[in-house]
């Protein structure tokens, strides 16, 4: 008799639980929403990569159309040929989108503030050694902020000049005469060496790092703003704030200065043990560092303000704040590259001030980038502070007084 009545109250309990979840219709739209973001996200993280075809030529590649810049050093008529048959191939199989700088300095500069993913430098004296039956040299600059893609351009370009001098073999060693050719060039006309974009960048979580930071920061301020505003209104504590001699907008800025404070506290601890634990260097200005973990903090206090305004319970807003964090960690650049998603979900994560300030801390860390390289991405996080608090303040005041 009392195992029925326990198993009744269980029932009961349970019951009770899911009309209090059909009832609370936000709270219903996000629990579904959860598993289809969730599913449709990895589907599209992980994308077939066409196969490549060693007999025709073809290179399979999951980043079509990567934007690289051809620095012709040498004019003479090899090299000229040799350039204009790249183009051909990345053009015609969709490899790389590829412009032309007049130096390596300004390919180097538009590389650091993310217009490019690789520089190829065709140096001085390459037709010179072609002509003369000599191996000649490409040279690569790949952005090594995220190792994936920096290892796809790599492999790419090299595949590129791979079918370039294969064709240069064949037509050497039907051209031979008297044994006057050199084997390595009938062998390997034309080679690739990578030139460092930073000295001595060895460890991968050195392009995690500030991922990691910026990611810690920014969704640490969302999630702690949103729980402490939804639990003193819960609790009632937040009425006795509301009747004391305090405005709304003191309110608000406490709150943005508190979770600031301990946004920053976490991405410095996690830099600490990068640093101690995994050899994670700062090539860059600490104090720029600092501005950028400051505006990637207050960029989301202000939406995680919103979020509390709007939700009628705490749990309802703990449930919208993982809604958006969890796909901003795949579709900000933090863990995934965000060249191979579809482009309407990169038009999402670059709507996300998560990417930006994941991209600016990694230039700053890694690329030694000066503020003014960064600026964009710190014009960026502004806009989205100021918009976000502006909407932030009327909304926490029409919701308390309700």
């Amino acid at each position: 008799m009392a195992e029925t009545a326990t198993w009744d109250l269980t029932l009961d309990i349970a019951r009770r639980d899911l009309l209090d979840l059909w009832r609370s219709k936000m709270l219903l739209f996000f629990f579904i929403l959860f598993p289809i973001l969730l599913m449709s996200m990895f589907g599209y993280i992980y994308p077939p990569v066409p196969k490549s075809n060693a007999n025709t030529g073809i290179i399979g590649t999951a980043f079509p159309n990567l934007p690289v810049s051809l620095v012709q050093m040498d004019d003479g008529k090899t090299a000229n040929l040799i350039a204009a048959q790249f183009i051909q191939i990345s053009q015609q199989q969709g490899l790389f989108t590829v412009s032309q700088s007049a130096s390596y300095q300004s390919a180097r500069s538009q590389l650091v503030e993310g217009n490019l993913k690789g520089i190829i430098i065709i140096p001085q004296g390459f037709s010179d050694a072609l002509t003369a039956g000599q191996p000649a040299t490409v040279q690569v600059t790949v952005d090594e902020t995220n190792p994936t893609t920096a290892s796809v351009v790599q492999s790419e370009i090299s595949a590129v000049f791979n079918i370039i001098g294969s064709s240069m073999s064949a037509q050497n060693i039907n051209n031979m005469n008297g044994g006057r050719v050199n084997p390595a060039f009938i062998m390997q006309p034309i080679s690739v060496t990578n030139i460092p974009l930073i000295t001595g960048v060895s460890s991968s979580f050195q392009f995690l790092a500030p991922g990691f930071m910026a990611l810690t920061v920014i969704t640490g301020s969302l999630q702690g703003v949103a729980t402490a505003i939804s639990r003193e209104k819960e609790q009632g504590t937040m009425d006795g704030l509301l009747v004391a001699p305090i405005s709304h907008q003191s309110i608000i800025l406490g709150k943005v200065a508190a979770q600031t404070v301990r946004g920053l506290i976490q991405g410095l601890l996690i830099l600490g043990l990068s640093m101690v634990l995994f050899g994670v260097r700062i090539y860059g200005s600490p104090f720029i560092m600092l501005i950028v973990m400051v505006l990637g903090t207050a960029s989301f206090v202000g939406v995680g303000i919103i979020m509390t305004a709007v939700a009628p319970d705490q749990e309802t807003a703990q449930m919208m704040t993982i809604i958006l964090q969890f796909p901003m960690m795949f579709i900000s650049g933090v863990l995934f590259p965000i060249d191979q998603l579809p482009g309407w979900m990169q038009y999402i994560g670059k709507g996300l001030p998560l990417y930006y300030a994941a991209d600016a801390l990694r230039k700053v860390i890694i690329l030694n980038a000066s503020l003014t390289a960064i600026m964009p991405d710190v014009l960026i996080l502004i806009a989205y502070t100021i918009l976000t608090m502006t909407l932030a303040v009327p909304l926490f005041e029409r919701a308390m007084r309700r």
